[in-house]
């Protein structure tokens, strides 16, 4: 009685959605915009403000912090690649509000990670062991949860609700994310300044339970097939001149065809190496321009032009993504890449500010809408969860190491411009992948399709 009761209520909402007078991808457009929005908390912007207020209540090193942050992370990646296959076969909603109701939990967990911490010690466990594994495992929850299953999910549905228009939806969502996304510290360390880093906490961790939760059961939807609609119906089509290049795969791809194909790893290197790098400038951002003798409110005032340009350059990016070829758009993205890796190089002078600026103002723009558009175009939409769902496993492992790779060259060096000739080196060989190797799948069309 219950499971046809509960059927009953799902046709009565699709019979609705079906009757809206307007296509209902717009509505899942805003709802998965707020869906990658609230994995801010689980997310490295959100997570820098709060990093040396735990490095003091947990009296653990920076390199320690790293460490359990790389070690967390590094967890969440070897299981988010299952959420995708999840994604695939439950469908948005479920999962999404799995992913709110523990990112929830976990928030939590890190206000009374010193409480827990003092407690795991008091029965014979070593302080630094103890605050090692609780900072650990809250670092694997909100990582999990926030930048793993709900970015995936929310980033994922939009994606299936739109083809030739995605470009346009992904400019869109990219209006709010990719500002929000490098303006999120500033708000955040206002709150903090207000009411503490624990308050803070409890807040965040309040609005994902009582409002963001009521809101994906209520807005999310997997796919318009799901709601008895057609892909993009009612919206223009697009014109007869539109590039063949810059269209969705003709051939539906598995994940491990997807692993046959050398550009699919060219990719994962190019974003898993964006996240590793960006993530580490983000996490250390209040310590990098510490070493010029900055302080944290003025550090983080870099991410205002920053959000600046990478809201540009998302927006064009992806309204160029239905016209041309996407491989072009990654031979920008990587130029980002080599001029976010010289501004390491360069923090102290007018120059390396302004190469900040447009190195990780471009790279984070086109890395969000990259992380969305290009699996459907390569690999059609069918396996996009389990195929985004393994790319996703490599960017957190990239962001996992960031961090402690970063803490580290500044632990040797005594400071963080080390990072930019490292930097240097892989971006140019992932330019030079990037330029040589073909993205296209013809040859696996043709083998799958003789």
């Amino acid at each position: 009685m219950h499971k046809s009761s509960g059927t009953l209520y799902g046709a009565q909402r699709s019979s609705l959605i079906v009757r809206l007078p307007f296509y209902y991808g717009w509505v899942i457009l805003i709802a998965g915009a707020i869906g990658v929005l609230a994995s801010i908390p689980g997310q490295t912007m959100g997570v820098s403000v709060f990093t040396d207020h735990l490095i003091n209540s947990l009296n653990i090193s920076r390199v320690g912090l790293s460490s359990a942050y790389m070690v967390g992370t590094l967890g969440s990646s070897l299981i988010i690649s299952y959420a995708g296959v999840l994604f695939d076969r439950y469908g948005a909603r479920p999962v999404a509000a799995v992913a709110a109701f523990f990112l929830s939990l976990f928030l939590l967990l890190l206000v009374f990670s010193s409480n827990i911490a003092s407690l795991l010690a008091s029965i014979g466990i070593p302080s630094s062991i103890a605050a090692f594994a609780v900072i650990g495992f809250g670092f694997f929850g909100i990582r999990f949860f926030g930048q793993g299953v709900l970015t995936l999910v929310s980033r994922g549905m939009v994606a299936k609700w739109f083809s030739t228009h995605r470009g346009l939806a992904t400019g869109l969502m990219g209006i709010t994310t990719s500002f929000t996304f490098s303006y999120a510290p500033q708000p955040l360390q206002h709150l903090i300044n207000q009411y503490g880093w624990k308050s803070s906490l409890g807040i965040l961790s309040a609005l994902l339970m009582f409002l963001f939760l009521p809101f994906i059961l209520t807005f999310f939807r997997s796919d318009p097939e799901s709601c008895g609609l057609e892909m993009e119906r009612g919206l223009p089509k697009p014109k007869k001149n539109r590039s063949a290049r810059s269209e969705d795969a003709h051939i539906e791809l598995d994940l491990k065809d997807a692993r046959r194909h050398v550009a699919y790893w060219v990719i994962l290197l190019s974003l898993g190496y964006w996240s590793l790098f960006n993530t580490a400038f983000t996490f250390h951002i209040v310590s990098i321009y510490g070493e010029f003798g900055i302080d944290a409110s003025q550090a983080v005032k870099i991410f205002l032009p920053i959000s600046v340009i990478s809201v540009i350059s998302r927006f064009l990016g992806s309204y160029l993504s239905d016209r041309i070829a996407i491989k072009y758009i990654y031979i920008v993205y990587g130029f980002s890449l080599i001029i976010a890796s010289v501004a390491m190089m360069m923090l102290h002078t007018a120059a390396g500010t302004v190469l900040v600026i447009i190195g990780y103002g471009i790279g984070t723009g086109l890395f969000g809408m990259l992380n969305i558009v290009t699996w459907p175009k390569i690999y059609g939409r069918k396996h996009l969860g389990a195929v985004s769902g393994f790319a996703m496993s490599i960017i957190v492992a990239g962001s996992a190491i960031g961090p402690w790779a970063f803490s580290m060259v500044y632990r040797f060096t005594h400071s963080y411009r080390g990072t930019g000739v490292i930097g240097l080196a892989v971006s140019s060989f992932i330019m030079l992948a990037i330029l040589f190797i073909p993205f296209s799948t013809e040859k696996n069309k043709k083998r799958n399709n003789p």
